[in-house]
């Protein structure tokens, strides 16, 4: 195992080298200098050019990605053009909102994407048609549309859960952590929880048609017991891979929850700094987006590979 972890880093390592690379001349595509969105439109072409010189972004491009990849190799990704505050301060205070909301809504939809697909494979019938109908429905509701109607039901017309706002687990305790992250959840999860549903019941399907399946049967082992010990690891496999891709979509798409809930996540964070031009932040903020996918990409197969030992051989 410990081999097939070494060689899954040795193929993480060049591609964060090459998302960087290309995230940072990217950003200098963008129409517009850094000084004249700081200083408005009322700064003299001089004052924008000294601010241009302070910052160092009058050099070649290429001696502005020198300077900042091996900044970056010693895990200094600089200061904020708007703010001055360490933009891995900045990211760190972000980045625990968006994990969060990412996490929270992963690990419901996965619960009860297996629940669901189990059940529509074991029962069938009218069991099958329900979680069809629910998983197709919430597939095809725009979130931003459902946590309209979350905030409206629950928040304002009910008062049971905040509207907006975002509470720190370690200051405020679980319980306003939990309330505050109910409505954005529920909105996110909805729309992934069809696909795992969908993926874990044609798992459980081919699972429960197996030999092996019916020769336990035959051999008089409880059906519980087959089903929880051996289809459901086989089964897990496909589901495994779906729920870490469904976490990495996740995290493109708690840009619109975080504004809509004002959540002061990472979402949040890089759209203010694409509109003012700060692009120290949104390079360093596509580091980290790239770092976590790269994780979760490496537990996937780490998981993986605990349930199907073939897979280490690859």
């Amino acid at each position: 195992m410990t081999q097939f972890v070494l060689r899954r880093l040795a193929v993480a390592i060049p591609l964060l080298l090459v998302v960087a690379t290309i995230s940072f001349f990217l950003v200098q595509l963008v129409p517009g200098s850094v000084g004249a969105a700081i200083l408005g439109n009322n700064a003299t072409q001089e004052q924008v050019d000294t601010l241009q010189h302070s910052l160092g972004l009058d050099q070649p491009v290429l001696s502005q990605f020198g300077h900042w990849l091996g900044d970056a190799l010693r895990g200094d990704l600089g200061s904020s053009y708007t703010t001055g505050q360490s933009v891995s301060d900045a990211l760190a205070q972000s980045l625990a909102p968006t994990l969060s909301l990412a996490i929270l809504s992963t690990l419901l939809t996965l619960v009860l994407g297996l629940v669901m697909g189990m059940a529509a494979a074991v029962r069938g019938g009218r069991t099958d048609r329900l979680v069809t109908w629910s998983g197709s429905l919430g597939m095809a509701v725009p979130n931003f549309w459902l946590a309209a109607l979350l905030v409206f039901v629950f928040a304002i017309k009910l008062s049971v859960f905040p509207a907006t706002g975002y509470a720190e687990l370690g200051t405020d305790g679980l319980g306003p952590w939990i309330s505050h992250l109910v409505l954005p959840v529920l909105a996110l999860s909805a729309v992934n929880l069809g696909q795992i549903a969908f993926q874990a019941r044609a798992a459980f399907s081919d699972a429960l048609s197996r030999d092996y399946v019916r020769t336990l049967h035959a051999t008089g082992v409880p059906r519980r017991r087959i089903l929880l010990k051996h289809v459901l690891r086989n089964a897990s496999v496909p589901v495994v891979t779906v729920t870490g891709l469904t976490f990495i979509f996740t995290l493109g798409g708690v840009v619109v929850l975080e504004l809509i809930f004002t959540l002061p996540g990472m979402g949040n964070l890089m759209l203010r700094s694409v509109q003012t031009h700060d692009f120290s932040v949104v390079q360093g903020g596509v580091l980290y987006f790239s770092i976590v996918v790269v994780l979760v990409n490496l537990v996937i197969d780490v998981a993986t590979a605990a349930l199907d030992p073939r897979v280490r051989v690859r």
